[in-house]
């Protein structure tokens, strides 16, 4: 939409099944470390995340299905995206911030059609916008995330030493892998032409790529999940 300001990631999601304990082995065998794990209220979901400098990793479970097929949680479909392997959902999330180019504290949505998502959560009045294509669960869940800063530049030390003992810095570059019956909506289409991400079709099972910097010269290392494992 005219006058929105450029985004980059601010994180992105994989649903695990609840307590994450193969998901945390497999990160930790690569050499991550957690930065720091929150519940939901009245969502019905807990993660655990992965700090790095730009952006972070969440792994997403469900804790309460009651709480997640109430309103307003339940347009969300977190409950079948949890279970996408039973119901063929995406697993995946990718939220959205302003670019620092477009100033930190920009508000506003999304540049492409939404609607506000009031989640139990978050303080009374404040949503979170959510593209209207995320009502497909077949589509990863796409929104405006609420934080508006890198996790390197957070002050309050959840982000800890992100992933510096692993040498890593920065997610670079995002890939989505769809099934062959998946078309990619309109709005996935529009972040891939502003270089947000690389849409591939005709995966068997939905699957994220994270290309990951390392702060020497290093090459860059490829994590795909949900198998949580290096790749090339």
């Amino acid at each position: 939409m005219p006058g929105s300001p450029p985004l980059e990631l601010d994180h992105v999601f994989v649903f695990v099944p609840p307590g994450a304990a193969d998901a945390r082995r497999a990160l930790a065998a690569l050499g991550l470390r957690k930065s720091f794990a929150r519940d939901h209220p009245g969502q019905g979901t807990s993660n655990l995340c992965y700090c790095f400098d730009n952006a972070y990793l969440e792994l997403l479970w469900l804790r309460d299905r009651a709480e997640a097929e109430r309103p307003p949680v339940a347009r969300t479909r977190l409950s079948e995206r949890a279970r996408w392997r039973e119901t063929g959902a995406s697993p995946f999330g990718i939220a959205l911030r302003a670019a620092a180019a477009g100033g930190a504290a920009s508000g506003g949505g999304l540049p492409f059609e939404s609607y506000h998502y009031a989640a139990p959560f978050l303080p009374p009045g404040v949503a979170i916008p959510v593209a209207r294509c995320s009502d497909d669960p077949r589509q990863p869940f796409l929104f405006r995330s609420p934080g508006r800063e890198r996790p390197d530049q957070w002050d309050d030390g959840r982000a800890g030493n992100r992933q510096q003992a692993a040498g890593l810095a920065e997610i670079v570059a995002l890939q989505l892998d769809l099934p062959a019956d998946v078309e990619p909506a309109s709005a996935l289409r529009r972040l891939e032409g502003a270089g947000l991400l690389t849409l591939t079709i005709g995966a068997s099972t939905p699957a994220m790529v994270l290309t990951l910097s390392a702060e020497d010269s290093r090459a860059r290392r490829r994590l795909t999940l949900p198998a949580f494992a290096w790749i090339d």
